[in-house]
């Protein structure tokens, strides 16, 4: 069967998606993608333009597995029929849930009676993970407040010479529970810019539109001294202050402001349901070049997966991340 593949014999595997224009964009894209060596022919089908005639057009399409999008709003009845006539038919059939990302969960299938019974039970970090990433925390954090006392001491020493006081900035960042705190920077703007940023109807708007990020060549407010601190991410080092604390992890989804948390929807607890980080994906993988939706992506998909294990693998990509400075306005 494999050489007859190879040969054009028969047909790829197909694997078919099953959404709307509305909401495929939020997919994940690694479902559009072929998988390994047995590569699949992946094609996306109109659910509310067919209509009725889904399960007719499917048997067109000959797939080997089938992905519903659940966030496409495909008509219950017609789900669940045409899944079942699918799965009698020896195709594979797979649920996305809807939104940008998904809960952290542990599907388990099994039956109640004659019935088949698909069941979801929330994961959560065990008591001895917690207490290993708050020792992981303390000692990290005040290990490097140690090691890097100079270099703090220098870039103080410089903001005060260089832009007066204050020398630190503090803002009122979600953490765990939606609990605010604030997260201190060393500043790198001029004083009050906050305020004079809501002043102008439409700077803020293109502030919200950039992300809650105004393009760097726009942002009159960053002094020359705080585009270097920025580049180099040395604003960020008073962080391992919140991170003693307890506001903060090494490791976490990106620290928000209020404002920001509408772009993560019906998800947003669980955004919340843990502390964020100094560092974490949305950090070592583009920081400021990767906007939403696809930041609120990176956030729920570290915090569906988090480990211990990923964590270090994270925090060992941060400094080479810091060094090329990729995405840093």
């Amino acid at each position: 069967m494999a050489r007859l593949q190879r040969n054009g014999a028969l047909p790829r595997p197909k694997r078919v998606i099953v959404s709307s224009p509305r909401s495929t964009h939020l997919l994940d894209p690694a479902l559009f993608r072929d998988r390994g060596a047995r590569r699949a022919e992946v094609s996306v089908v109109d659910a509310p333009r067919l209509d009725g005639d889904l399960m007719e057009h499917l048997n067109g399409e000959r797939p080997a597995e089938v992905y519903f999008d659940l966030g496409a709003e495909i008509e219950e009845q017609l789900l669940v029929q045409t899944s079942a006539r699918l799965l009698m038919s020896g195709v594979a059939v797979h649920f996305i849930l809807p939104g940008l990302g998904r809960p952290a969960l542990r599907p388990v299938a099994g039956r109640c009676g004659s019935q088949s019974v698909i069941s979801f039970h929330p994961v959560r970090d065990g008591s001895v993970a917690r207490i290993v990433r708050r020792v992981i925390d303390v000692v990290g954090a005040a290990s490097l407040l140690v090691l890097l006392s100079p270099l703090l001491s220098a870039v103080a020493l410089l903001v005060w010479s260089r832009m007066g006081r204050p020398i630190f900035f503090a803002q009122q960042r979600l953490g765990r529970s939606g609990k605010l705190f604030p997260l201190y920077k060393f500043r790198s703007m001029i004083n009050d810019a906050d305020c004079l940023l809501r002043q102008s109807l439409a700077a803020h708007q293109r502030y919200v539109a950039s992300n809650f990020k105004l393009p760097v060549d726009e942002d009159h407010r960053i002094t020359p001294l705080g585009r270097f601190l920025r580049r180099a991410s040395l604003d960020e080092l008073p962080q391992l202050w919140n991170v003693l604390r307890g506001d903060m992890s090494l490791v976490g989804p990106r620290a928000i402001v209020p404002d920001e948390l509408d772009n993560y929807g019906d998800y947003a607890p669980m955004l919340l349901r843990i502390k964020p980080g100094l560092t974490g994906p949305w950090q070592v993988g583009g920081r400021s070049a990767i906007g939403y939706p696809e930041r609120a992506r990176i956030d729920l998909h570290y915090v569906q997966g988090r480990s211990l294990r990923k964590d270090l693998k994270i925090l060992v990509r941060t400094l080479p991340a810091v060094i090329r400075q990729r995405g840093a306005f």
